[in-house]
């Protein structure tokens, strides 16, 4: 599975799988505003391409076309109140393929890739009520000039089938400043709801219930301002046009006929003079919500990792092989090298015995601030006191923790103006074991509170608990594969969220643990065969293979590239490197403490290399947190599967092939993909002719 770049501004690009048996009751999106503009998932009967992945905005063909999943301006997940599904896959449904479309605004400077997509929840329990979203479109250009321009949609009803409308969501672009939807039953007017669209475009709860009967009409406008344009603005899917969107999901009882099997657009206004009496309420604007507007902000600069200096020398110090990186409080860049020592099959003897038992004469530890691109020497240190350096960690008192590799040890250190002080030494210098006084080729180290954490390493496959005085406390881990198990622990980070993050290197993946040693999720990919390095900022796992890996049905070889994975979700978001030179051999990496930077330490034959990149996005563009949720899901106990509970399918983008990662959940375990987009004519519902370039959801749920 390959990612995807976008090549022009407004680029299109869709994928389509099968959709087997099932009930959708959530959707969890995997994106974010800064590198992607709008995800829409459609329902069809047949998809536009027999092609997996396709370029441009088509998506179904012949048959049936349902909207059923839309995502924007950093929405939250989408799950349906108990008894609410949608129906896929069955000899019923109409929806036979899921084709995700994703518009990406423009393109990413560097050389980035992205993995966007939206994981379904599914059930495979037959729900009392059938969902479906019907979306009242309107195509009027919008003229210049004008503080308030409504542009109007509107349909009578004409199903047996009693509709009830349960989430809304609204769209527009940029002039939009409030979307309302009504409907009329005999002479009353009831709203189904109303909002600014330059909110997150999430689905909104109706908090009374509604039915909409036969003969009812429905009715929604959205209002422009337009005093900053000096032309008609016309509608249509390329950002400096407009769109004037409104969604309406809504069930009815699962036991009769479904109202719209071919899908569900109320496009133009089809009732005479019905605005001459819609609501007052649906053309007021709402109250501000600074707060709402900073978080769907949508960002004005392409989202890139550039990189921005390779590193052969700080101060008059070459550097040698990079083992280790961190910062310090003073946010300074620590580097761990090796000065003129390489590590290579004379280093050690057959029993992990350390040949060489001179240590480095050169300072290791280069503590390093940067004027732009160029890297100031603050400190040279360590000269004289490491044999093999591996990882380095700074903790918030300011105490520097090495590993050595060649002692088999792990030090605490003091800085004493421009000494290194030891504070103590944990394992027996030069002497490797497995007992819980040595340690063997130890890799990395990382503290949480008054714990510290070791990963064992090259010989044990363990992770090793110390007390802040360099006392054996405990440990978990075993060589294998499964969960907890490492083939080589080679790197440790601590989350955001007070995990640990482990990249368990020859098995090719992270595993995030709790402290007891817990799995809590697994990150893995056929993209990579090993991964040396990880760490963490906010919600993203940054992952950092050390050598070449090559597809699996090709051989072809596979370009070493940082991935980064949405922490707690085990899934990749995008990966990124170097657009000239590629990496030699990548080692180490770590984030700035701003998260402004990525450094990445590289240990080629070629000569050692201190890579610097720079993450540009738009900051003002945060997700929505799970604190936002409007539909909880009930979740099944832990590690329980049975037939009733939702199955996990995961629907990335990708180019070419379709790459589903499966992962498991809380809920229960995984399954297969899903997507949409266009209109049908069916009885008054116009045909779409635009595509929503932005989304449409709603919550998150705890049970996830």
């Amino acid at each position: 599975m390959i990612g995807y770049s976008p090549t022009k501004t407004d680029d299109y690009v869709a994928v389509q799988m099968p959709a087997d048996p099932g009930y959708i009751v959530g959707f969890e999106p995997l994106a974010h505003a800064d590198r992607v503009h709008h995800m829409l998932l459609y329902g069809c009967e047949e998809a536009y391409s027999e092609q997996q992945f396709w370029k441009g905005m088509a998506t179904c063909g012949n048959g049936a076309s349902h909207i059923l999943y839309a995502w924007a301006r950093n929405a939250p997940n989408l799950n349906l109140p108990p008894g609410v599904a949608f129906d896929i896959g069955h000899e019923s449904s109409t929806i036979k393929t899921l084709v995700l479309q994703v518009h990406y605004a423009q393109p990413f400077e560097g050389n980035v890739l992205d993995y966007s997509g939206v994981t379904l929840h599914l059930s495979d329990e037959t729900p009392r009520y059938l969902s479906a979203v019907m979306l009242f479109v309107a195509g009027y250009p919008i003229p210049p000039k004008m503080p308030q321009f409504q542009s109007n949609m509107s349909c009578p009803y004409e199903g047996e089938t009693e509709l009830h409308p349960f989430a809304f969501r609204t769209h527009t672009h940029a002039m939009g400043k409030l979307v309302s939807g009504f409907f009329k039953h005999g002479n009353e007017w009831t709203k189904i709801g109303k909002r600014n669209p330059q909110w997150p475009q999430l689905f909104e709860k109706i908090d009374h219930p509604l039915t909409i009967r036969k003969g009812d009409v429905m009715a929604a406008t959205c209002r422009f301002d337009s005093t900053k344009m000096n032309e008609t603005t016309p509608m249509g899917h390329m950002g400096t046009q407009e769109m004037c969107n409104f969604y309406m999901m809504f069930y009815w009882d699962a036991a009769k006929t479904n109202p719209f099997p071919y899908g569900a657009v109320c496009g133009g206004n089809q009732v005479a003079n019905i605005f001459n009496e819609y609501p007052k309420d649906g053309y007021e604007l709402l109250p501000a919500r600074p707060e709402l507007e900073h978080t769907a902000h949508q960002s004005g600069r392409p989202f890139g990792i550039i990189e921005e200096a390779k590193i052969h020398k700080i101060g008059s110090h070459q550097l040698g092989q990079i083992s280790g990186l961190a910062f310090d409080q003073d946010k300074n860049l620590v580097v761990f090298h090796r000065g003129s020592r390489v590590w290579d099959q004379s280093t050690f003897d057959a029993t992990n015995h350390l040949n060489d038992k001179a240590p480095i004469a050169a300072p290791v530890l280069l503590v390093t601030r940067f004027e732009g691109d160029t890297p100031i020497l603050v400190k040279a240190l360590g000269a004289g006191q490491f044999h093999l350096p591996h990882g380095v960690f700074v903790d918030i008192d300011g105490y520097m923790y090495t590993t050595d590799v060649g002692c088999h040890t792990v030090a605490k250190w003091k800085l004493n103006g421009d000494k290194l002080d030891l504070v103590w030494e944990f394992g027996e210098k030069f002497v490797p074991g497995s007992d819980h006084g040595h340690l063997c080729k130890p890799t990395a180290i990382t503290r949480d509170g008054d714990r510290l954490f070791v990963s064992d390493g090259y010989c044990n496959a363990r992770v090793v608990e110390l007390t802040l005085d360099g006392k054996y406390k405990a440990q978990f881990g075993s060589p294998g594969q499964g969960a907890g198990q490492f083939a080589l622990p080679h790197d440790i980070a601590l989350s955001d969220r007070k995990t640990l993050l482990v990249a368990d290197r020859q098995n090719g993946r992270v595993q995030e643990l709790n402290t007891e040693g817990l799995l809590q999720t697994m990150t893995a990919s056929s993209l990579f065969s090993n991964i040396y390095s990880t760490t963490a900022h906010e919600d993203t796992v940054f992952m950092l293979p050390g050598e070449t890996s090559y597809n699996q049905f090709t051989k072809d070889e596979i370009e070493i590239k940082v991935y980064g994975s949405r922490l707690g979700t085990g899934l990749l978001e995008f990966a990124f490197g170097p657009k000239t030179e590629g990496f030699g051999r990548p080692h180490v990496l770590r984030v700035s403490p701003d998260g402004k930077h990525i450094f990445i330490g590289d240990i080629s034959e070629q000569g050692a290399t201190l890579w610097k990149f720079r993450i540009q996005h738009d900051s003002s563009t945060e997700p929505l947190s799970s604190g936002n949720a409007i539909y909880q899901q009930a979740s099944a106990a832990a590690g329980a599967i049975s037939r009733n509970a939702p199955i996990s399918i995961t629907f990335f983008l990708i180019l070419g092939v379709i790459g589903a990662a499966y992962y498991y959940l809380k809920r229960g375990k995984p399954r297969g993909p899903r997507s949409l987009q266009s209109g049908f004519d069916r009885k008054g519902f116009k045909p779409l002719n635009q595509e929503d370039t932005q989304a449409f959801f709603d919550s998150d749920s705890d049970s996830d």
